[in-house]
């Protein structure tokens, strides 16, 4: 997931969005590759650098590893300062690394409230405090033009020990989903968008569950249980579930294939999503882990799991091949051979633009 490329030029994808041939969210991997070739991305020190599906930039430093990432929030308005620091944590912890220093760049709009201003960095806190995270620096600043509040977060973790790469993932792995699914899309809606769940009929008491999944974004914790028994781990956020699978399958060069029937979805998010049209396997899924496992660890990971009160799924397998996406169900096979444009723009187009 080039979240760090994805930054680098979101000025310049702004500036180009109208152009018929660009969707919302992230640029596509041709765009970015072609982008990249005006920047230099080489180093001795570089382990791994900008490339598809990998969630941090990894660092050779003393005789460890020093492993970077950053990612903006940019499809929600409620408890940014929470989601900026989990959001970007995660891509750390994915690499099997404990996020520890974060760097945050806050852009806020002409006029905004200083009791909202307290509320985002608050909000922060909170978050740092329940992963062990410091503020080591950033930027904040009233910017013109924005409608609302941006953040963008680098996060920071040093190992000495393995990091894993989504490249990784080989043939015979078992493929697991943990965590909600589409947990953080819901959530996202239900706090951005209450009056239009409301109109759709759907329950108060529904719309208030699916808000308290902002509370378990999270991956840290499970992500550092498991990494020593998974070959590779991928963080899902914008495109969902199925966009983390395609981008194991790319970077790792093999084939997924996944059947849709077996992916464990809450209720919850089911409600929301179906009153809206949506697909709850393409939409903002922070706090969801895809991990490839091999299968002598497989049963290691389940008692993993469940030991820790954590729901998953396994939902397919890495099979030889040259980096596709197979979805079968619902009677039909699909290959995924694009990038998906997650959901959750489609409720911010038709009610806001």
């Amino acid at each position: 997931m080039l979240i760090y490329a994805r930054n680098v030029f979101e000025r310049v994808y702004i500036v180009l969005i109208n152009d018929p041939g660009l969707k919302e969210g992230k640029p596509s991997w041709r765009i970015l590759s072609e982008l990249l070739r005006l920047l230099p991305s080489k180093d001795v020190d570089l382990v791994m650098g900008p490339n598809i599906g990998e969630d941090a930039a990894i660092l050779r430093l003393g005789d460890g590893f020093l492993v970077v990432h950053a990612d903006p929030i940019t499809t929600a308005t409620s408890m940014i300062g929470w989601l900026a620091v989990h959001v970007s944590a995660n891509d750390i912890a994915v690499r099997g690394v404990r996020p520890r220093w974060f760097v945050p760049v806050i852009m806020m709009p002409s006029g905004i409230e200083i009791d909202t201003v307290r509320k985002i960095f608050s909000d922060m806190g909170e978050a740092l405090r329940t992963i062990g995270g410091v503020v080591i620096g950033g930027h904040t600043e009233i910017s013109p033009d924005l409608s609302r509040p941006i953040i963008a977060m680098t996060a920071i973790g040093y190992t000495r020990n393995r990091v894993i790469m989504t490249r990784d993932a080989r043939p015979g792995d078992k493929v697991l989903v943990i965590g909600h699914i589409g947990g953080e899309g819901a959530a996202v809606i239900a706090s951005d968008f209450e009056k239009l769940l409301l109109s759709r009929g759907i329950d108060k008491r529904i719309i208030d569950e699916a808000r308290r999944y902002v509370r378990e974004i999270s991956v840290v914790e499970k992500a550092l249980r498991i990494k020593d028994y998974v070959n590779t781990m991928h963080d899902p956020t914008e495109g969902g579930v199925l966009q983390a699978l395609r981008e194991i399958a790319l970077a790792s060069g093999n084939d997924i294939i996944v059947d849709r029937n077996n992916f464990r979805v809450d209720n919850v998010v089911k409600i929301i999503t179906e009153s809206l049209g949506l697909d709850p396997l393409k939409l903002l899924s922070s706090g969801t882990l895809v991990a490839t496992v091999p299968p002598k660890n497989l049963d290691k990971v389940v008692e993993i799991l469940t030991e820790i009160g954590e729901k998953f799924s396994i939902v397919g397998d890495v099979v030889p091949g040259n980096g596709r996406l197979v979805l079968r169900g619902q009677g039909c096979e699909t290959v995924i051979e694009d990038d998906i444009v997650d959901e959750i723009y489609k409720v911010w187009k038709n009610n806001l633009f």
